[in-house]
Parts: structure tokens; C-alpha cells; sequence
């Protein structure tokens, strides 16, 4: 739901669960830095709301409006609190992103903005009467926040241009194999007989005496559990079944189903390129927020909630974002 920005932050907030900000009623203060007070422009009510309706109608159309009545932590808060607050702290983190790369002279070039006037135009276009109600934006709400959303993007691209972030297949590999898992060697031993010699079925073998759970399992590279398991399972060729291995108490045959599983290994090497990338991104906004302490006033966000009905539906600003960039 938050597009690149959201993915590579992940880490780094550790507690973002949306994309929304709501800020405060009041007029514009500036924001507590560390012993001192300076004059940021904070987001508008209607800048908000873009967020917050994009936010409220995707977790609705995924889970229904009963999502909200879910109680979640120690304090028995509403979701609609909890996610509430986890906005509010990732627009805090946007804030900041925009911050470091005013410092460091990174700004939208013309044509740039020509790009983010044509997803304003797009995004206000597909806008129901609902949808303009709720949000009470207009097409200056609209582009300010998609300019600092490409912004905070451009500022994250130009830390992680120069980090080696590639990742080989090799590194990412993920395979699958089934398993039969038994506390008799003996039986084990008959097990394997029975597979190698007399030719039964590997699955229904499995399914008959294991006495594991499951049957079948994902195995990444480099995990560490099992390393007897995990090291024979990726020195064998798709079909293989292997022989009796001890771990501990127990005994375990397993035979290799999938040798490369694609599809599991291009979204691993996915993730561990971005969790490369957010790192490089962390090591840079860490000390960067230490030293600049941003917190947007609570009044207006401790009122908030999701009850009524509002009748807006959209929920397409950052598609219309990943869309254009």
C-alpha cells in the first residue's frame, strides 16, 4: 500500500502498519526539534485527509468496516487508533526524509513537476463527490503531497545509488522438499527400504508414518536450524531422496520436490536487496533524526476515529504514483 517509500522504511519504523498522517487543527507552529523550535511547514488538514482516505477505504475493502471494532495491544486500543498512530509516525519519518534532502540540495526538477501535475490531474479526475467531501482537498493539496512524496523518493534513491545491494540467485535460493520424521531407527531404516529398494511412493510413505507434522517444507539458504537437514537438502538434485539422517532424538528422510523454486527465490532476493538498501538508508536517517526531533501535536489525533460512514471510496493515490514513476 505505500508504494517504494513504505518498503524501503519498513525496517526503519518497525511499526509502520499504513500510509496516512492526520495533524493538528491548530495553525501552523513549526515542530519541536531538540531544545529549540523551527519554523516546518506541517501538512494541512486536507493533505491529511488524502492520506487518511486512501488508508481507511484499502483496509476496508480488504477486511469490511468491522476491521475497526478490532481490539489490539496491551491497552485494548481500537485498530483504527493503532493505525492512527503508526501514520502519524510515518509521516513523521516523510517529514524528516524532506528535511535531509532540502540540506543536501535535492529538489523536483521542471519536468518533474510536469509529472506530478499530470497524477494530480489523474487522481483528482477519478475523485466521486463522496471522495471530495470526506477529503475537502483541491488540486493544491493534492500536488503538494505527491512533491514531497517524490521527494522523500528521490532523496532514498540518491543514498542507495551506490550500495551493492545485488543479491545471486545462489544467495537467495529457496527449495522444497518432503520429509519423514520418526524416534525409530529401525523403523526409519524399513522406511528407506521400502522407498529405494521396493519403489513406494515417497508422499504416501510420509503421510503414513511421519510422525512430524508436516510433510512438506520451504527451505531458504543460509537458515540456520537443522544445519545436518539443510546442508544434505541443497547437495541434492530435484528427485533425490536421501538417506537416514540423525538430528537429536530423531530420524529423518527427505527427498528434494523442488530443486530452485522460482518464484519463492526471486521474492526472497527481492527482500534481502531492500532490507540491503533500507539498512544503507537507516545508517543515514538515524543520526540524522537523532540530532532533528520531529513530532507533530497530538490533539487533533487523539480525537480521530473511523465510525461514520462516509461513502468514499478511493483508494488510488500511490497507485497512481507507482504508475507514473
Amino acid at each position: 500500500m505505500l508504494s517504494v517509500l513504505k518498503k524501503i522504511l519498513k525496517r526503519y519504523t518497525a511499526l509502520i502498519a499504513a500510509v496516512l498522517c492526520l495533524l493538528s487543527l491548530s495553525s501552523c507552529k513549526g515542530l519541536e526539534l531538540e531544545n529549540k523550535t523551527e519554523q516546518i511547514e506541517e501538512y494541512t488538514k486536507p493533505q491529511a485527509m488524502i492520506l487518511i482516505a486512501n488508508e481507511r477505504n484499502t483496509y476496508e475493502k480488504a477486511y469490511s468496516s468491522a476491521i475497526w471494532d478490532i481490539t489490539v495491544g496491551e491497552n485494548g486500543s481500537g485498530f483504527d487508533k493503532l493505525t492512527i498512530q503508526n501514520v502519524k509516525q510515518y509521516m513523521e519519518k516523510l517529514k524528516l526524509l524532506c528535511m535531509l534532502a532540502e540540506e543536501r540540495g535535492i529538489a523536483v526538477t521542471s519536468s518533474e513537476r510536469d509529472i506530478i501535475r499530470q497524477m494530480t490531474d489523474k487522481y483528482m479526475d477519478g475523485l466521486t463527490d463522496a471522495d471530495k467531501t470526506y477529503i475537502g482537498c483541491d488540486r493544491t493539496d493534492v500536488q503538494y503531497l505527491y512533491t514531497d512524496y517524490f521527494t522523500a523518493n528521490k532523496l532514498i534513491n540518491s543514498i542507495t545509488s551506490g550500495v551493492d545491494s545485488e543479491i545471486s540467485d545462489s544467495e537467495a535460493k529457496v527449495i522444497k522438499i518432503e520429509q519423514i520424521v520418526t524416534s525409530d531407527e529401525k523403523k526409519a531404516k524399513a522406511i528407506l527400504k521400502r522407498i529405494k529398494i521396493d519403489g513406494a511412493g515417497f508422499s504416501q510413505m510420509a503421510s503414513r508414518y511421519s510422525e512430524a507434522d508436516k510433510i512438506e517444507r520451504t527451505l531458504l539458504k543460509d537458515d540456520d536450524s537443522d544445519e545436518l537437514i539443510m546442508k544434505t537438502a541443497f547437495s541434492m538434485e530435484e528427485g533425490q531422496v536421501s538417506n537416514i539422517l540423525a538430528v537429536g532424538d530423531l530420524f529423518y528422510i527427505i527427498k528434494c520436490t523442488d530443486g530452485y523454486a522460482a518464484d519463492e527465490t526471486k521474492e526472497r532476493k527481492e527482500r534481502l536487496e531492500k532490507a540491503i538498501n533500507s539498512k544503507a538508508v537507516n545508517d543515514v536517517l538515524e543520526p540524522y533524526g537523532n540530532e532533528h526531533k520531529i513530532q507533530f501535536r497530538e490533539r487533533f489525533w487523539d480525537n480521530l476515529s473511523f465510525d461514520e460512514e462516509t461513502g468514499s471510496t478511493v483508494v488510488n493515490f500511490f497507485d497512481v504514483y507507482d504508475k507514473a514513476f
